[in-house]
């Protein structure tokens, strides 16, 4: 009987989902990783222990701020989080915590008093409903009246004093896509709620931590700046390890580093290939008998997972600025034709693609792929990048994913995304993009 029991068991037992594992654009648990040796947890929690400071959370794009920060929050009790992308004006944030927080936009408030003479019980219009008579005495009746008086709210002051006495933490992410002059008022807003005691924590991209003090001088002195490294591969390889072995699958070193390899430093894109494997390997719960994962689906993910992230980025930047006339063809020695941004594009892919990219790597990547005489002179390519850099910064919502620093003669991109898509969407053969063997 007892065997009985325990067979219906095993039998009813929930099994771990895919999605609950790697969890690509979501708050992950069995792969979460703390990143412990960089004190990143305990420096969030002394920030929030500590108090009465508008604390600046600050790393990469995509490089697990937000988990971070969740994590530690849920251990610290309530707390709302707001996207900076959704913001546009003041009265778009304080809406959102309003709705969040279910505050409504009118508030009943009940008003008792008396009444001496005639009124009828139940009088419409001004006159206020009569719940109780007294007829006691003989000089005429006292009625006890009660009125309801309807006003509306207002969003920032609602939102914050339900805050403050609720103790409710508030995160806000990407802050920095916030519109400046928005970012003032709801800076100067939060001043004083900050002093009463509540817990604000903005997050940001490295090179707009100070936004805050910039729109505001006056918080200086309540400011508090906590900067996230970027991942090194031995931290991001514990995302592999665990996630499948929590699905019973059997994986070989050499695998989940070329997996962390393709990540470009990003956690949510080595969660992504991560599952997207295990998809293509038809593996959507832990398994009951170990799985030999098939590394021979790792290049068409990453092609498949490339599709959706950096296009339209991408194609802003190969299309360039609006042209008067058409542009000349750049003829390539594969017997292809591009114009100078597809071209500058396909070269800087073609090294890499690389966070940082010199104009002497980019000019000798250009000088492999075209025929002699249609190779553009430096001030054309350069007037490219420029141009490619106005794009980012006009037409691009979000983040500019690229810049040309003229400066140190360099390029810069930003984005992971943007790097991912321009080695496995548009130059997965380029060299050095090949994978290891196991």
């Amino acid at each position: 009987m007892a065997k009985q029991i325990f067979c219906e068991a095993r039998m009813t037992e929930k099994k771990l989902k895919l999605r609950e594992v790697f969890t690509p654009g979501g708050q992950p648990s069995v792969t979460y990783v703390s990143r412990d040796h960089l004190n990143l947890e305990r420096r969030v929690k002394q920030a929030i222990a500590k108090g009465f400071s508008i604390n600046v959370v600050t790393g990469p794009t995509k490089s697990g701020k937000t988990v971070l920060c969740n994590h530690v929050l849920s251990q610290s009790g309530q707390s709302i989080s707001i996207e900076g992308g959704q913001i546009r004006t003041e009265a778009d944030f304080w809406a959102q915590i309003v709705h969040l927080l279910d505050l409504g936009r009118e508030r009943t408030r009940m008003e008792a008093g008396t009444l001496a003479g005639t009124v009828s019980a139940g009088a419409s219009g001004g006159i206020p409903k009569v719940f109780e008579l007294n007829t006691s005495g003989s000089k005429g009746s006292t009625r006890t009246t009660q009125r309801s008086i309807t006003y509306n709210v207002n969003p920032q002051r609602a939102a914050l004093d339900a805050l403050v006495e609720q103790d409710i933490s508030l995160l806000v992410d990407d802050f920095h896509y916030i519109p400046q002059d928005a970012q003032k008022g709801i800076i100067q807003a939060l001043k004083g709620a900050v002093f009463k005691g509540l817990t604000v924590i903005l997050l940001a991209v490295p090179h707009r931590a100070f936004d805050p003090l910039t729109v505001e001088q006056e918080v200086e002195g309540r400011f508090q700046h906590i900067e996230i490294e970027p991942w090194e591969t031995s931290d991001l390889v514990l995302i592999p390890e665990r996630g499948f072995e929590a699905l019973n699958i059997d994986s070989s070193d050499a695998l989940n580093k070329a997996i962390c390899a393709e990540g470009f430093g990003n956690p949510l894109l080595v969660q992504e290939i991560c599952s997207d494997l295990c998809i293509k390997n038809d593996i959507y719960e832990k398994s009951d008998v170990a799985y030999k994962i098939e590394k021979g689906h790792l290049e068409n993910s990453l092609s498949d997972i490339a599709k959706s992230k950096g296009f339209p980025k991408y194609n802003k930047l190969k299309a360039g600025p609006d042209a008067r006339k058409k542009r000349q063809l750049r003829n390539f020695k594969d017997g292809t034709a591009q114009d100078k941004y597809s071209a500058i594009l396909t070269a800087i892919a073609s090294v890499g693609p690389k966070p940082r990219t010199s104009y002497d790597e980019l000019r000798s990547a250009l000088q492999t792929l075209l025929i002699p005489s249609s190779m553009p002179a430096k001030h054309e390519i350069t007037s490219a990048l420029v141009n490619m850099t106005k794009i980012a910064r006009e037409k691009i919502e979000g983040e500019p994913p690229i810049e040309w620093v003229a400066s140190e003669n360099s390029l810069v991109i930003t984005d992971p995304f943007l790097l991912f898509y321009m080695k496995w969407a548009t130059h997965h053969d380029a060299p050095g993009s090949q994978l290891p063997t196991t």
